[in-house]
């Protein structure tokens, strides 16, 4: 059973065997595997909503501590498949226009049948640092959210050099960046021009285990080459995915149980938006693609949940850090003492490692943020009051 708690398609679950035995957590893994099915996808596949067509490509951040998780090894392992099964990926450019120009000569033609040829121009962006992509300013992130659902046709026109077009982009994209940058160099701008909310969060603070010496073993090299196999067969997929009438029940009872509180975290409340709108259908159409599939059933939409309940756990302390308050190292220390022993610890015992730096006042605050961000309770046993991971 992997981490969230169900079996997965076909796909994830290969995937998963394959990236087993090494430090990075599994939800990374996971998520690099959506990432890769996504770009396998490209523009030949969606769900027809009516006004509007909704494609399979994500914007998926890693956040991790420098050095801890090997955020570019999990991609570069899902980067290596796309490109053997013959996916264009682009990973050196850091400027608009050097991403334009690949875009624009990344492109493909899908015959339909005999008299319809489908042109399009998908590609995979793999960033290992998300600051150096962003470096450029404001630009780059209005390219991003301009790529992220741009239907039939890109122009991008130059004072020298002319203009380029990219018939029916389709920009899929994965990056990692350390929580620490991503607070206050990101926030505002991908706040503003609303690329925040087109991102999903994948954040994690500690190894999976230690692995001095990982090595393949043969199951996993199996697996691998039935990742790559799929695909590879992905490539002949085209049209709209059929979705099953019990799949578009379930999801519009629970898309209208979502509500989303005036207090919230603003940022966190437009992830939520947009995740409950696209996000969810996104990953539900790789799940059915990950089982070969073109048509929607319950079990995508169960799974989709699944991985996004695994996700957001450790959402707002992503956000917390992220926002630079400086009582955030201390819910980190908490969390490894946590860890350390066993995942309980007496509330004395916790506040006495750091009266020296935290005032009762701040104590209770960093405690209120692991019972609110889910990580954690408080419970008396006795005379007896403890901190337990949940």
């Amino acid at each position: 059973m992997n981490v969230t708690g169900m079996k997965l398609c076909r796909f994830l679950e290969d995937y998963l065997e394959f990236t087993q035995g090494n430090e990075t957590p599994e939800i990374i893994h996971l998520w690099v595997g959506l990432s890769v099915l996504a770009g396998a996808a490209e523009k030949r596949v969606w769900i027809d909503r009516g006004f509007f067509k909704i494609y399979p490509n994500l914007y998926v951040i890693l956040l991790a501590p420098a050095g801890v998780c090997a955020k570019s090894t999990s991609m570069e392992l899902g980067g290596k498949l796309l490109r053997e099964a013959g996916y264009f990926v682009l990973e050196d450019a850091v400027l608009k226009e050097k991403i334009i120009v690949e875009m624009s000569e990344a492109q493909k033609e899908y015959y339909v049948n005999d008299d319809t040829i489908f042109v399009h121009s998908s590609v995979t962006f793999m960033s290992d640092e998300l600051n150096v992509l962003l470096s450029s300013g404001t630009e780059m992130v209005k390219f991003l959210v301009a790529m992220w659902g741009k239907d039939e046709k890109y122009t991008y026109k130059t004072k020298n050099s002319g203009s380029f077009e990219i018939i029916y982009p389709y920009f899929n994209f994965i990056a990692a960046a350390v929580p620490q940058w991503f607070g206050p160099s990101l926030a505002a701008d991908m706040a503003a021009t609303g690329l925040l909310a087109r991102c999903i969060f994948v954040y994690e603070e500690r190894k999976r285990s230690k692995y001095p010496s990982p090595m393949l073993r043969p199951e996993q090299t199996e697996a691998r080459k039935r990742c790559l196999n799929h695909i590879m067969a992905l490539a002949d997929k085209f049209g709209a995915l059929t979705v099953d009438k019990q799949f578009d029940d379930m999801y519009s009872e629970w898309y209208i149980r979502q509500d989303i509180s005036d207090f919230e975290d603003y940022r966190i409340a437009s992830y939520l938006e947009r995740r409950n709108k696209v996000h969810i259908l996104k990953v539900a159409t790789l799940m059915a693609l990950g089982d070969n599939r073109m048509t929607l059933l319950p079990i995508d939409f169960e799974r989709t949940l699944a991985v996004f309940n695994v996700t957001e756990r450790k959402l707002r302390t992503a956000f917390l850090i992220a926002g630079g308050n400086r009582l955030a190292p201390h819910v980190l220390r908490l969390k490894a003492i946590l860890e350390s022993r066993g995942g309980k610890a007496p509330l004395r015992q916790l506040y006495s490692v750091v009266h020296t730096e935290l005032d009762p006042t701040e104590f209770k605050m960093v405690v209120q943020t692991l019972i609110e961000t889910e990580y954690a309770k408080v419970v008396t046993e006795g005379s007896t009051t403890y901190v337990v991971k949940i």
